[in-house]
């Protein structure tokens, strides 16, 4: 079997108010109507705070170390220079997260495998590697990387892991998933956009999975059952990641929830998973629309995605790391609770997919 044995997170020291955002954002256009949009939308997210790695988003123009030194952002930055930037900064954000995990040093000489996750920032060697060289992990420890599949990628990447421990009893798998989604801001004022732009931040999960409960019996451990996945072909275009010379752009529109929430009943009834016997939801909140539109359509309660809505609220959307953030949150404030409860997972990704996973207080 294979059993999720902790759970750490972490965020980049630069916190900015939604309404800094949306300033910054708003700031680099004259156009009224335009300005308008951008503070309509950013008021309705259910976003107050974001971080990033970059501190620009709370600074006046003068000030600016990422931006051009004006409101206008012109010229952008290259591609060049915005991976130089994740090449520097995910690794420091990614051992942030790994090394709130109880015991690291020690359980690092059994770790087995390493699973690392990004669909913002690539290069070669990449995160992996700068892993395995500052943790000092075993130079044979088994590598796989997990690119430029968005939102959804964490369970793809528990996915891998529960592969990897059923075939092998000993394995303890690390997974990490690093997004610096901030540092591809793009000056771009459609409609997909300025919906994109409000949304995504930074941060960081990392994951340790075991195939060995006695080992962690101190531990809350949660055992990974059944995984799932549908592609939704009439969303191939409304949620997609490209890359340009000016970072990767986002295409998200306000057709995603629609989609998502008008298969999500049917796909669960497919493969025998009932709302009312689920105990508790761990969601990823990529807009607050998405959140109560998926209430709406298994008829929950509000409350009942609570911890999609706090993380929402503080962190925004940051891509694979954020359902990681929810179920920590669930699993922190639920820990008096008896075996056999179940956790239903469930995260949005480009193409439109959706990625399930069923989980159970071991």
């Amino acid at each position: 079997m294979s059993y999720i044995a902790a759970i750490e997170t972490s965020v980049p020291e630069y916190s900015h108010s939604q309404n800094e955002f949306a300033s910054f954002y708003s700031n680099s256009t004259n156009d009224v109507d335009i300005k308008r949009k951008i503070n309509i939308i950013s008021s309705k997210t259910g976003i107050e705070n974001r971080h990033s790695v970059l501190k620009d988003y709370s600074l006046a123009p003068n000030d600016f170390e990422f931006y051009e030194k004006n409101s206008s952002l012109i010229p952008e930055p290259s591609l060049t220079k915005r991976m130089n930037i994740f090449k520097k900064e995910a690794i420091k954000l990614s051992l942030k997260a790994i090394h709130k995990i109880p015991e690291f040093e020690t359980i690092k000489k059994t770790i087995t495998h390493l699973i690392t996750v990004t669909c913002t920032g690539l290069s070669a060697p990449g995160l992996d590697i700068q892993l395995v060289h500052e943790l000092q992990l075993s130079p044979s420890i088994n590598r796989s990387s997990i690119n430029f599949m968005g939102c959804n990628a964490a369970i793809l990447a528990l996915k891998q892991a529960d592969a990897i421990c059923k075939s092998n009893g000993n394995a303890k798998v690390l997974i990490v998933c690093t997004e610096l989604c901030t540092i591809h801001f793009q000056k771009d004022y459609s409609d997909d956009y300025i919906i994109s732009n409000q949304l995504f931040a930074d941060g960081c999960a990392a994951v340790l999975v075991t195939a060995d409960p006695i080992e962690y019996a101190e531990h809350i451990l949660i055992k990974m059952n059944d995984f799932h996945s549908l592609l939704l072909h009439k969303g191939y275009n409304d949620m997609a990641w490209q890359l340009s010379e000016t970072g990767f752009k986002m295409n998200l529109t306000t057709y995603v929830s629609d989609l998502i929430n008008g298969n999500i009943k049917n796909m669960l009834s497919e493969v025998n998973v009932h709302a009312d016997a689920i105990d508790f939801w761990a969601i990823h909140p990529g807009g607050k629309k998405i959140i109560d539109e998926f209430c709406n359509a298994l008829e929950l309660d509000r409350n009942q995605l609570s911890s999609s809505y706090e993380i929402l609220k503080n962190y925004g959307n940051m891509s694979s790391p954020t359902v990681l953030f929810v179920l920590k949150h669930v699993l922190d404030n639920n820990q008096s609770i008896p075996k056999g409860k179940s956790i239903f997972t469930a995260a949005f990704g480009p193409g439109l997919s959706i990625e399930t996973v069923s989980l159970v207080y071991a």
